[in-house]
Protein backbone atom coordinates (compact mmCIF):
# COMPACT_ATOMS: atom_id res chain seq x y z
CA UNK A 1 0.00 0.00 0.00
CA UNK A 2 1.77 3.14 -1.18
CA UNK A 3 1.07 6.32 0.81
CA UNK A 4 -1.03 8.84 -1.07
CA UNK A 5 -0.20 12.51 -1.47
CA UNK A 6 -2.54 14.68 0.56
CA UNK A 7 -3.41 17.99 -1.10
CA UNK A 8 -3.08 21.33 0.65
CA UNK A 9 -5.92 22.24 2.97
CA UNK A 10 -8.29 24.91 1.60
CA UNK A 11 -7.45 26.92 4.71
CA UNK A 12 -3.84 27.11 3.57
CA UNK A 13 -4.83 29.72 1.01
CA UNK A 14 -5.90 32.06 3.81
CA UNK A 15 -3.63 31.06 6.72
CA UNK A 16 0.15 30.52 6.54
CA UNK A 17 -0.25 28.23 9.57
CA UNK A 18 -3.30 25.97 9.51
CA UNK A 19 -4.64 24.95 12.93
CA UNK A 20 -7.77 22.80 13.08
CA UNK A 21 -9.68 20.61 15.52
CA UNK A 22 -10.44 17.09 14.30
CA UNK A 23 -13.48 15.42 15.89
CA UNK A 24 -15.44 12.34 14.90
CA UNK A 25 -15.40 8.59 14.91
CA UNK A 26 -11.88 8.61 13.43
CA UNK A 27 -9.15 11.02 12.36
CA UNK A 28 -10.40 11.14 8.78
CA UNK A 29 -7.05 10.26 7.24
CA UNK A 30 -5.35 7.36 5.50
CA UNK A 31 -1.70 6.33 5.03
CA UNK A 32 -0.48 9.56 3.42
CA UNK A 33 2.15 12.28 3.22
CA UNK A 34 2.25 15.97 2.32
CA UNK A 35 4.81 18.76 1.91
CA UNK A 36 3.69 20.54 5.07
CA UNK A 37 5.21 19.78 8.44
CA UNK A 38 2.57 18.69 10.93
CA UNK A 39 2.08 18.88 14.69
CA UNK A 40 -0.67 16.63 16.07
CA UNK A 41 -1.94 16.80 19.64
CA UNK A 42 -4.32 13.94 20.49
CA UNK A 43 -6.86 15.02 23.11
CA UNK A 44 -9.15 11.98 23.09
CA UNK A 45 -9.46 8.54 21.52
CA UNK A 46 -7.33 6.88 18.90
CA UNK A 47 -5.84 3.40 18.85
CA UNK A 48 -2.49 3.77 17.07
CA UNK A 49 -0.31 6.05 14.99
CA UNK A 50 1.93 5.11 12.10
CA UNK A 51 4.94 7.30 11.37
CA UNK A 52 7.46 6.08 8.82
CA UNK A 53 8.18 2.48 9.78
CA UNK A 54 6.89 2.75 13.36
CA UNK A 55 3.51 1.68 14.73
CA UNK A 56 2.74 2.82 18.29
CA UNK A 57 -0.37 2.86 20.49
CA UNK A 58 -2.05 6.21 21.03
CA UNK A 59 -2.88 7.77 24.38
CA UNK A 60 -4.49 11.14 25.15
CA UNK A 61 -1.86 13.84 25.30
CA UNK A 62 0.25 12.32 22.52
CA UNK A 63 2.12 15.17 20.82
CA UNK A 64 4.16 14.60 17.66
CA UNK A 65 6.02 16.72 15.10
CA UNK A 66 6.15 15.12 11.64
CA UNK A 67 8.43 16.49 8.95
CA UNK A 68 7.69 17.27 5.33
CA UNK A 69 6.68 14.28 3.15
CA UNK A 70 6.92 11.72 5.97
CA UNK A 71 4.24 8.98 5.50
CA UNK A 72 1.90 8.76 8.49
CA UNK A 73 -1.58 7.79 9.63
CA UNK A 74 -3.68 8.08 12.80
CA UNK A 75 -6.24 5.36 13.47
CA UNK A 76 -9.09 4.59 15.82
CA UNK A 77 -9.78 0.86 15.62
CA UNK A 78 -12.07 -0.78 18.18
CA UNK A 79 -10.14 -2.13 21.16
CA UNK A 80 -11.11 -5.48 22.79
CA UNK A 81 -12.94 -4.94 26.06
CA UNK A 82 -13.24 -1.18 25.58
CA UNK A 83 -16.33 0.82 24.57
CA UNK A 84 -16.08 2.60 21.22
CA UNK A 85 -15.00 6.22 21.57
CA UNK A 86 -14.63 9.09 19.15
CA UNK A 87 -11.48 11.09 18.63
CA UNK A 88 -10.47 14.69 19.20
CA UNK A 89 -7.18 16.21 18.15
CA UNK A 90 -5.59 19.52 17.22
CA UNK A 91 -3.63 19.44 13.95
CA UNK A 92 -1.21 22.21 12.96
CA UNK A 93 0.24 22.26 9.44
CA UNK A 94 2.82 24.64 8.00
CA UNK A 95 5.44 24.81 5.29
CA UNK A 96 9.05 24.78 6.56
CA UNK A 97 9.84 27.84 4.39
CA UNK A 98 8.55 31.22 5.50
CA UNK A 99 6.77 33.08 2.67
CA UNK A 100 9.21 35.56 1.18
CA UNK A 101 12.04 34.19 3.33
CA UNK A 102 12.75 30.79 1.80
CA UNK A 103 16.39 30.90 2.92
CA UNK A 104 15.72 31.70 6.57
CA UNK A 105 16.81 28.26 7.76
CA UNK A 106 20.25 28.76 6.23
CA UNK A 107 21.12 31.61 8.58
CA UNK A 108 23.69 30.59 11.20
CA UNK A 109 21.42 31.51 14.12
CA UNK A 110 18.78 29.09 12.81
CA UNK A 111 20.95 26.01 13.29
CA UNK A 112 18.78 24.57 16.14
CA UNK A 113 15.62 24.96 14.03
CA UNK A 114 17.36 23.47 11.00
CA UNK A 115 18.43 20.47 13.07
CA UNK A 116 14.87 20.12 14.43
CA UNK A 117 13.46 19.92 10.90
CA UNK A 118 16.12 17.37 9.94
CA UNK A 119 15.18 15.19 12.92
CA UNK A 120 11.47 15.59 12.13
CA UNK A 121 12.08 13.43 9.06
CA UNK A 122 11.81 10.51 11.51
CA UNK A 123 8.86 12.01 13.38
CA UNK A 124 9.46 13.40 16.87
CA UNK A 125 7.45 12.52 19.97
CA UNK A 126 7.42 15.34 22.51
CA UNK A 127 7.69 14.19 26.14
CA UNK A 128 8.17 15.47 29.70
CA UNK A 129 7.80 19.09 30.77
CA UNK A 130 8.28 20.15 27.15
CA UNK A 131 5.08 18.35 26.20
CA UNK A 132 3.09 20.16 28.89
CA UNK A 133 4.36 23.56 27.75
CA UNK A 134 3.97 22.74 24.05
CA UNK A 135 0.42 21.46 24.62
CA UNK A 136 -0.65 24.82 26.05
CA UNK A 137 0.97 26.60 23.10
CA UNK A 138 -0.81 24.40 20.53
CA UNK A 139 -4.15 24.92 22.25
CA UNK A 140 -3.61 28.69 22.26
CA UNK A 141 -2.92 28.68 18.51
CA UNK A 142 -6.54 27.67 17.90
CA UNK A 143 -7.62 31.14 19.01
CA UNK A 144 -5.06 33.04 16.94
CA UNK A 145 -4.88 33.94 13.27
CA UNK A 146 -2.49 35.45 10.77
CA UNK A 147 0.77 36.81 12.12
CA UNK A 148 -0.11 36.07 15.75
CA UNK A 149 -0.36 32.37 14.90
CA UNK A 150 2.91 32.51 12.93
CA UNK A 151 4.64 34.07 15.94
CA UNK A 152 3.22 31.37 18.24
CA UNK A 153 4.45 28.67 15.86
CA UNK A 154 7.95 30.14 15.82
CA UNK A 155 7.96 30.25 19.62
CA UNK A 156 6.85 26.62 19.71
CA UNK A 157 9.55 25.57 17.25
CA UNK A 158 12.14 27.45 19.31
CA UNK A 159 11.01 25.54 22.41
CA UNK A 160 11.21 22.19 20.64
CA UNK A 161 14.56 22.93 19.00
CA UNK A 162 16.22 23.47 22.40
CA UNK A 163 14.52 20.60 24.23
CA UNK A 164 16.16 17.31 25.16
CA UNK A 165 12.74 15.69 25.61
CA UNK A 166 12.09 14.85 21.95
CA UNK A 167 12.36 11.24 20.80
CA UNK A 168 12.73 10.02 17.21
CA UNK A 169 9.82 7.76 16.32
CA UNK A 170 10.81 6.05 13.08
CA UNK A 171 14.09 4.66 11.86
CA UNK A 172 15.50 6.83 9.08
CA UNK A 173 15.31 5.32 5.60
CA UNK A 174 18.90 6.44 5.21
CA UNK A 175 20.66 7.05 8.56
CA UNK A 176 22.71 10.21 8.18
CA UNK A 177 26.18 10.97 9.58
CA UNK A 178 26.20 13.66 12.23
CA UNK A 179 26.85 17.26 11.16
CA UNK A 180 30.57 17.82 10.62
CA UNK A 181 31.24 14.13 9.98
CA UNK A 182 34.25 13.17 7.87
CA UNK A 183 33.80 12.99 4.09
CA UNK A 184 35.20 9.48 4.36
CA UNK A 185 32.20 8.44 6.41
CA UNK A 186 29.89 9.95 3.78
CA UNK A 187 31.61 7.91 1.08
CA UNK A 188 31.21 4.77 3.19
CA UNK A 189 27.52 5.50 3.80
CA UNK A 190 26.88 5.96 0.10
CA UNK A 191 28.61 2.66 -0.63
CA UNK A 192 26.51 0.88 2.00
CA UNK A 193 23.25 2.30 0.59
CA UNK A 194 24.08 1.24 -2.97
CA UNK A 195 25.26 -2.27 -2.01
CA UNK A 196 22.66 -3.14 0.61
CA UNK A 197 21.66 -6.55 -0.85
CA UNK A 198 25.31 -7.67 -0.81
CA UNK A 199 27.55 -8.74 2.09
CA UNK A 200 29.17 -5.62 3.57
CA UNK A 201 32.44 -5.93 5.50
CA UNK A 202 34.17 -3.34 7.66
CA UNK A 203 37.55 -4.19 6.11
CA UNK A 204 36.22 -3.45 2.62
CA UNK A 205 34.76 -0.10 3.70
CA UNK A 206 38.01 0.84 5.41
CA UNK A 207 39.96 0.04 2.26
CA UNK A 208 37.59 2.10 0.11
CA UNK A 209 38.22 5.24 2.20
CA UNK A 210 41.93 4.55 2.73
CA UNK A 211 41.97 3.79 6.46
CA UNK A 212 42.89 0.85 8.61
CA UNK A 213 40.02 -1.26 9.93
CA UNK A 214 40.30 -0.08 13.56
CA UNK A 215 40.74 3.60 12.66
CA UNK A 216 37.77 3.47 10.30
CA UNK A 217 35.57 1.74 12.89
CA UNK A 218 36.35 4.44 15.47
CA UNK A 219 35.68 7.24 12.97
CA UNK A 220 32.41 5.68 11.79
CA UNK A 221 31.10 5.22 15.35
CA UNK A 222 32.05 8.80 16.28
CA UNK A 223 30.38 10.20 13.17
CA UNK A 224 27.16 8.16 13.15
CA UNK A 225 26.70 7.02 16.73
CA UNK A 226 26.53 3.43 15.47
CA UNK A 227 28.93 0.64 14.67
CA UNK A 228 29.03 -0.42 11.02
CA UNK A 229 26.94 -3.59 11.66
CA UNK A 230 24.36 -1.55 13.61
CA UNK A 231 24.16 1.03 10.84
CA UNK A 232 23.82 -1.58 8.09
CA UNK A 233 21.19 -3.53 10.02
CA UNK A 234 19.16 -0.39 10.74
CA UNK A 235 19.20 0.55 7.08
CA UNK A 236 18.16 -2.96 6.04
CA UNK A 237 15.27 -3.03 8.52
CA UNK A 238 14.08 0.40 7.35
CA UNK A 239 14.11 -0.77 3.72
CA UNK A 240 12.30 -3.97 4.69
CA UNK A 241 9.55 -1.94 6.37
CA UNK A 242 9.15 0.10 3.20
CA UNK A 243 8.89 -3.02 1.03
CA UNK A 244 6.42 -4.68 3.41
CA UNK A 245 4.21 -1.60 3.36
CA UNK A 246 4.37 -0.73 -0.32
CA UNK A 247 4.89 -3.99 -2.25
CA UNK A 248 3.52 -7.53 -2.45
CA UNK A 249 6.96 -9.16 -2.24
CA UNK A 250 7.18 -12.24 -0.04
CA UNK A 251 9.13 -12.23 3.20
CA UNK A 252 11.83 -14.37 1.55
CA UNK A 253 12.11 -11.95 -1.38
CA UNK A 254 12.38 -8.99 0.95
CA UNK A 255 15.01 -10.75 3.06
CA UNK A 256 17.11 -11.31 -0.05
CA UNK A 257 16.55 -7.80 -1.42
CA UNK A 258 17.66 -6.24 1.87
CA UNK A 259 20.78 -8.37 2.26
CA UNK A 260 19.82 -10.70 5.12
CA UNK A 261 21.58 -14.06 5.07
CA UNK A 262 18.31 -16.00 5.34
CA UNK A 263 14.58 -15.46 5.93
CA UNK A 264 14.99 -16.83 9.45
CA UNK A 265 17.73 -14.30 10.21
CA UNK A 266 15.52 -11.55 8.78
CA UNK A 267 12.59 -12.65 10.97
CA UNK A 268 14.77 -12.52 14.11
CA UNK A 269 16.25 -9.13 13.33
CA UNK A 270 12.89 -7.66 12.36
CA UNK A 271 11.20 -8.87 15.54
CA UNK A 272 14.01 -7.39 17.63
CA UNK A 273 13.63 -3.95 16.05
CA UNK A 274 9.88 -3.76 15.36
CA UNK A 275 8.59 -6.05 18.14
CA UNK A 276 6.54 -8.10 15.69
CA UNK A 277 7.17 -10.44 12.76
CA UNK A 278 7.18 -9.05 9.19
CA UNK A 279 3.75 -10.34 8.18
CA UNK A 280 2.13 -8.89 11.30
CA UNK A 281 3.77 -5.55 10.51
CA UNK A 282 2.38 -5.70 6.95
CA UNK A 283 -1.12 -6.56 8.12
CA UNK A 284 -1.13 -3.68 10.61
CA UNK A 285 -0.01 -1.21 7.97
CA UNK A 286 -2.59 -2.53 5.50
CA UNK A 287 -5.53 -2.26 7.86
CA UNK A 288 -7.98 0.31 6.61
CA UNK A 289 -8.28 3.45 8.72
Amino acid sequence: MKPIVEMLSPLAAAEPVVCEVVRGKDFGCVWHYHPECEITLVLQGGSERLVGNNISPLTPGDLVLIGSNVPHDYRNHPQPGRPATGVEAIVVQFMPQLPGHEDWLQRSSMKPIRHLFQRSGQGLEVTGITRLTATRMVQQMLHEHGMKRVISLLQLLDLLSHSEELREISSPVMPQPRPGASDRVGVACEYIASHLPEPIYVADLAAIVGLGKSAFSRLFKKSTGRTVPQYVNELRIARACLLLAETDLTVSQIAMDCGFVSPAHFQRQFREHQHCVPLVYRSRVMRSS
